[in-house]
């Protein structure tokens, strides 16, 4: 079955909505685990920050083959319109645009795993630092 030109270009229009809903999702569930460390860094453990980072890129993993999913459809769809049209649809905008998302993905999940570990040590080297008989009150602060 053949599509007609402008079915192609409804699947194209659908399949970037699809690829830039699932890449906010990322940045979203991003954030969150900024948030989320930030917020909840005194009660941060190794256990927590270690299933934080691990749950964390699971997610980008799954998140990823959507990407790569939803890209390679896209290409095809693109050279089926560049036949129809009979020239040759190699957009440099298309490229930097992937390009631009590829790096902000891979970007922001080194600089979401090393937050959250950084909120870990931090906090920890808080806790660690925090003397009750130093800190306390003392005599002289009760006179």
């Amino acid at each position: 079955m053949e599509l007609t030109f402008f079915q192609l270009l409804q699947l194209v229009d659908i399949t970037i909505n699809r690829l830039e809903s699932v890449f906010q999702f990322w940045l979203s569930a991003t954030f969150a685990a900024i948030v989320a460390s930030h917020l909840a860094n005194d009660r941060l453990t190794r256990a927590y920050a270690s299933m934080l980072t691990g749950l964390y890129l699971v997610f980008t993993f799954s998140v990823v083959v959507r990407m790569m999913a939803f890209r390679e459809t896209l290409e095809r769809y693109f050279l089926q319109v560049a036949e129809m049209r009979g020239d040759s649809l190699g957009s440099s905008v298309v490229g930097l645009v992937n390009g631009s998302i590829w790096a902000t993905v891979i970007l922001g999940t080194i600089a979401t795993v090393v937050f959250i570990w950084h909120s870990y040590l931090t906090a920890r080297e808080t806790r660690s630092s925090i003397d009750p008989v130093v800190n306390g009150p003392t005599q002289d602060a009760q006179s």
